[in-house]
């Protein structure tokens, strides 16, 4: 692969494929892989989400040990799409603060969401405990803070289901109960980043591939016997060749390419090493970004704006260390949103 902006300044671009709270595809463009690679690590490591980390549990009747039960806790998935990305995300009317970097003593309504747990069998069935039964104790309740941005367990209940349904199609198991059992606990949510740990992780997958160029000679391959075309065909593991309805080979699906290089060895086979080329463009890459549930922790669109947001002020920050620059405008939060310094287009 050559790198054409060894010596130009890169200018990026991003064209949106496919934008769902559950999937996103986007290709970024005009750019080389430090730039795709610094984006899909950050999705993946320093965007911030709001996981269980403090779990005192007061009274546990269960068949399971305190550590295991509260290993489950932590890795319970909460809504936070409002928790903040960077610095002027935080404080009254914004986002959480890192409980590290608050000045409470032991939580506040800044830092901090308490839920309870305190479930007891009384009937002559096993009972399953699950999300549904956490409820948020309102201890730290922010009165400038909407429903919507309330902190909540994932995922939440089918509106079109009863409650034995969703707890047995939606929920997610903590524990199970016998009669006359009981499990009573108290957890503490706090802002993190998937870097310190997985259960912050806000995405389930975000990855990005290189943009295939597949060169195919066309006198070359429909020089071949129709057994050797098949044969040429077969050999691709991922179906990116094809025959036409005249049985000329064609290239039916470019970006299922996989730089396996199966097409090129065949063709070294039939004597014909230039038939196919295969190349990388290593200006263009294909991301895709999936959200770990429907409703979050944070959807797959946000995770997607967070990266680009924390690359943005991570440039800024170096800008201030390096060279003075104060930090005057920055990426929205939300679109169309506006601050008075705030700039729509990454610097």
């Amino acid at each position: 692969m050559d790198f054409p902006y060894g010596k130009e300044p890169r200018k990026p671009g991003v064209n949106v494929v496919l934008a769902t709270p559950e999937l996103v595809k986007f290709e970024l463009t005009d750019t080389d892989v430090s730039v795709a690679n610094a984006l899909r690590r950050i999705m993946l490591a320093e965007v911030p989400t709001m996981a269980i980390e403090i779990v005192n549990i007061i009274d546990n009747e269960t068949v399971l040990f305190d550590e295991f039960i509260a290993h489950r806790m932590g890795l319970l998935p909460l809504s936070c799409h409002y928790v903040g990305d960077i610095p002027p995300d935080f404080g009254p009317g914004r986002g959480f603060q890192e409980y590290k970097d608050c000045n409470c003593f032991d939580g506040c309504a800044y830092c901090t969401v308490e839920f309870e747990l305190d479930v007891h069998n009384e009937e002559d069935k096993v009972m399953t405990v699950t999300h549904f039964d956490m409820k948020e104790t309102r201890k730290y309740e922010r009165k400038d803070w909407g429903e919507e941005k309330e902190v909540r367990c994932l995922p939440f209940k089918d509106p079109l289901l009863t409650e034995e349904e969703n707890a047995k199609e939606n929920g997610v198991i903590i524990a199970k109960l016998k009669k006359d059992q009981h499990l009573r606990l108290v957890c503490q949510a706090r802002k993190g980043l998937p870097k310190y740990h997985a259960k912050w992780m806000p995405v389930a997958t975000a990855l990005y591939q290189f943009n295939p160029l597949v060169d195919l000679k066309d006198e070359q391959v429909n020089s071949l016997t129709l057994d050797e075309k098949i044969e040429f065909v077969e050999s691709c593991p991922r179906k990116v060749f094809g025959l036409d309805i005249e049985d000329r080979v064609e290239v039916k699906d470019r970006m299922g390419c996989i730089f396996c290089d199966e097409c090129v060895a065949k063709a070294k086979v039939f004597n014909k090493k230039d038939m196919v080329k295969i190349h990388m463009d290593a200006t263009k890459f294909h991301f895709t970004v999936e959200a770990i549930t429907e409703s979050g922790p944070r959807s797959a669109v946000d995770c997607v704006r967070a990266g680009l947001r924390i690359l943005d002020w991570k440039f800024s920050t170096f800008l201030k260390d390096a060279y003075g620059d104060e930090i005057t405008d920055w990426l929205p939060q939300k679109p169309f949103e506006s601050h008075p310094t705030s700039s729509h287009m990454m610097r």
